[in-house]
């Protein structure tokens, strides 16, 4: 889906809001993708999300019904295709109650799903579909729903019913957002080991919030997401990697701001690599939107800092590049902060 420049996109956004406190520890991972809807607003879509839209506007389940009856992918029938195919042909079904089924095995589901139960009960899927298409009867160009592990197999349905109603895969996205799986570091054995759960307070205790967030979000949404315990966080993993080339464009700057009137150096050759990543941040953050991917903003953000490191471990006290200096924090500052809503530690004055 194309950046428009003129007009915004809009976006139709559905994300199940938990407690923190509250979830289990597999739905950890999940709590933290509302950095989706930053990434799409910084790339000027206009996002909706389903905790801001009115619940109670809900669409008469009766009317739709009756006005997707006559489409060729909704049909009534004693049974679903693929039973009545797999029965003799000598067996007669005419006064057999009637449901009413959706081709969704045509859109890659296993068979066809029921819309309407033969004693007059709509499914949840029918209700789900109303819904879903009254939105985009409200002008929104895609619907993308980030739903928990525990979701799966639902997501094929919904997505197969829905292209039934002519709207494509692009137009309606459901991402099933897998979990967080925890290792640690053994000294007996010297190796990595894949260790159980733990509880949210102790995991947040044991690594901090920055940690399990950045962490959450490196890989894509769809993969799990390995986290270390025994090195997120830690000095020289890739978070504090990031975190400490902010602080120290935060001190160069104030000394910087203390050298006025002294003699410039020029820029090293390193510069121009840093400028360049600078450069992409637009692009990175277009294709992170619509690939729903942040962790390509986490990856350039790893990239921004090893590059910046070795410029700073290049400069003398006075900068030669105070633009670019400025620059680098500032954007270092933007993606943390306002995008992945990490800290980014700065020098007291």
């Amino acid at each position: 889906m194309p950046i428009l420049s003129q007009e915004k996109s809009k976006i139709w956004l559905s994300i199940i809001e938990y407690s923190l406190a509250a979830i289990p520890s597999n739905y950890l991972r999940y709590s933290f993708i509302t950095a989706i809807k930053s990434i799409l607003e910084k790339c000027n879509y206009l996002v909706s999300a389903e905790s801001q839209n009115c619940k109670e506007n809900l669409p008469n389940i009766q009317i739709f019904f009756q006005s997707i009856q006559t489409n060729n992918q909704v049909y009534q029938a004693s049974m679903s295709r693929q039973i009545a195919a797999d029965l003799s042909a000598n067996i007669e079904l005419k006064d057999e109650p009637k449901d009413w089924f959706i081709k969704t095995a045509d859109f890659g589901d296993e068979y066809d799903r029921l819309l309407q139960h033969r004693d007059g009960e709509f499914t949840q899927l029918l209700e789900d579909i109303a819904r879903y298409h009254q939105i985009f009867q409200q002008g929104y160009q895609k619907i993308i729903l980030l739903r928990p592990s525990t979701y799966m197999g639902y997501d094929i349905q919904l997505t197969a019913a829905m292209q039934c109603l002519g709207y494509t895969k692009e137009q309606f996205q459901f991402i099933i957002v897998q979990p967080i799986k925890l290792y640690a570091f053994h000294k007996s054995t010297q190796k990595v080991h894949p260790l159980p759960d733990l509880a949210t307070e102790e995991l947040i205790s044991a690594i901090g919030m920055d940690a399990l967030r950045w962490y959450s979000l490196r890989v894509p949404l769809t993969s799990v997401a390995p986290i270390n315990i025994s090195t997120a966080g830690q000095a020289d993993d890739s978070l504090y990697r990031v975190q400490s080339a902010h602080f120290r464009c935060c001190t160069l700057l104030q000394q910087a701001k203390e050298e006025i009137g002294a003699e410039v150096c020029p820029p090293l050759p390193i510069a121009e690599k840093l400028d360049n990543l600078l450069q992409v941040i637009r692009q990175i953050l277009e294709q992170s939107a619509n690939e729903i991917a942040p962790y390509l903003v986490i990856q350039h953000l790893e990239a921004i800092s090893e590059i910046c490191h070795q410029w700073l471990d290049s400069l003398s006290l006075i900068p030669p590049d105070y633009a670019l200096l400025l620059a680098t924090k500032q954007t270092i500052f933007d993606l943390l902060v306002n995008i992945l809503n990490v800290t980014a530690p700065e020098p007291s004055n």
